[in-house]
């Protein structure tokens, strides 16, 4: 029974030994092969049987079998197992590829060293891994380094597990051994950035956004605010979901978002030029009023409300008596000041919708719209808004410390839709303005009587 028991032990071993995928061999203390299995043999060309009894001389050659030699012995003095990486030579092929080696003493029951033990694993594939991503890495920090990105990684099982990488730190002026602190996510944000940014982190980590994205502001250490852009995703999750870990980007973008607010600038002013200009385009420079050009284009549209509500309109045409008296005797200065006086009063005397136009020089026209249908009321209104201009203009002007007085003659026609034109609608009013003057100023006539 017990040699029964020998034999299914010896073949269990015999087994196991050939089940082994890495190379596996047994030395004596003379270096002589005692045993080895079929995966080392094939590595030599050559059967078990045929190893057993040999030296490695027979197999590698008399100079690499005295390095393996100085390696069994320093394995039977020191009584430790040996590891170290290299290649197999081999007679039957030139095997390029790296193994590693290890080689432990064998011991027998007394505890003694009767030989080497030796195994060899093909470690070329781990190697490649590793060298490939050794090569990435390095790619991965060139691109890195080269689009000045920072990198961040953080745990989210724990409430201080943010951690930037060292470019991170140096973009917030900040000690590079702080890539080793951990902190809460967020503090270093700014608190108008905040909500907008957990905002993105929450759509991220519900599944919502493929991905975190979000522009913010970063406190420095010295205290100023650093526009950063960061993005990231999660890329570790719990069987049932729950996101464990994220991992992502920093840039800082100061330059970028300041090149924004100065092209913002820049789009403002030339915006506040344009429209400067178009102001000027369209109205006097000394009293801001709608100019002639405008004047036109109010009454044209004037006249074909006038025509589309069947309502009458009016055109008032002014001219300042003794005008040229005030320029003449107390200076331009003086007379542009009075100009300017008399353009608030009449914009005081009408409505929003109607128009106080400077033609130019001391003329001024007040187109005033939507009046009755009834000509007679029609006409009553636009008298009642002339005789309030007569009023307010003969008012006294404090021009300097000094109190001046001026009148106007004022010259007005009606119409009602577009059977009469602009140009011939000025024309009217003019020669009212004319029939004021003849009798004796300071006073309004209609065209036509």
């Amino acid at each position: 029974m017990a040699t029964h028991d020998a034999s299914t032990l010896l073949d269990l071993l015999h087994n196991v030994l050939e089940t082994i995928p890495d190379r596996v061999w047994l030395k004596d203390l003379n270096g002589v092969h005692l045993v080895c299995n079929t995966a080392f043999a094939e590595h030599l060309g050559a059967t078990s049987e045929q190893i057993v009894g040999t030296g490695d001389a027979q197999w590698v050659g008399a100079d690499r079998a005295i390095e393996f030699r100085a390696a069994d012995r320093l394995v039977i003095e020191t009584g430790k197992t040996l590891t170290f990486e290299g290649p197999m030579p081999s007679p039957a092929h030139n095997d390029p590829r790296m193994y590693e080696v290890v080689k432990t003493p064998m011991r027998g029951s007394n505890g003694q060293t009767i030989g080497v033990l030796g195994m060899a694993r093909d470690i070329q594939d781990r190697k490649d891994a590793e060298t490939l991503l050794r090569d990435t890495t390095e790619q991965l920090e060139l691109a890195l380094i080269g689009a000045e990105l920072g990198c961040w990684d953080h745990d989210l099982r724990i409430e201080k597990g943010y951690f930037l990488d060292e470019r991170s730190c140096a973009m917030l002026g900040r000690d590079p051994a702080e890539r080793n602190h951990g902190r809460a996510w967020g503090h270093l944000i700014h608190p108008d950035d905040l909500p907008g940014t957990l905002e993105a982190m929450r759509a991220h980590l519900s599944g919502a956004v493929p991905a975190y994205e979000a522009e913010y502001r970063a406190r420095h250490t010295d205290g100023h605010w650093v526009w950063m852009s960061n993005r990231g995703k999660v890329v570790q999750r719990e069987p049932g979901g729950k996101p464990l870990r994220m991992v992502g980007t920093l840039m800082d973008i100061s330059k970028r978002k300041q090149a924004e607010a100065d092209l913002l600038a820049t789009q403002a002013q030339l915006q506040a030029s344009l429209t400067a200009i178009e102001h000027l385009a369209f109205h006097d420079t000394l009293t801001g009023l709608p100019n002639r050009r405008m004047l036109n284009d109010r009454l044209e549209t004037a006249l074909l409300a006038s025509q589309r509500n069947r309502t009458h309109g009016a055109l008032l045409f002014l001219d300042l008596d003794k005008f040229k008296y005030l320029n003449d005797n107390h200076g331009h200065d003086m007379g542009d000041r009075m100009l300017q006086e008399v353009a608030l009063r009449l914009q005081q005397c009408v409505r929003a919708v109607d128009t106080v136009a400077r033609l130019g020089g001391d003329e001024f026209v007040v187109l005033i719209q939507g009046l009755s249908q009834d000509p007679q009321d029609a006409k009553h209104h636009a008298a009642t808004v002339g005789y309030k201009i007569l009023s307010s203009l003969n008012e006294p002007y404090a021009l300097q410390g000094v109190a001046h007085t001026i009148t106007p003659s004022i010259g007005a026609t009606l119409f009602l839709g577009a059977a009469v034109d602009g140009p011939e609608l000025l024309r009217q009013a003019d020669s009212a303005m004319y029939d004021a003057k003849s009798e004796g100023r300071n006073t309004l006539c209609f065209y036509g009587k």
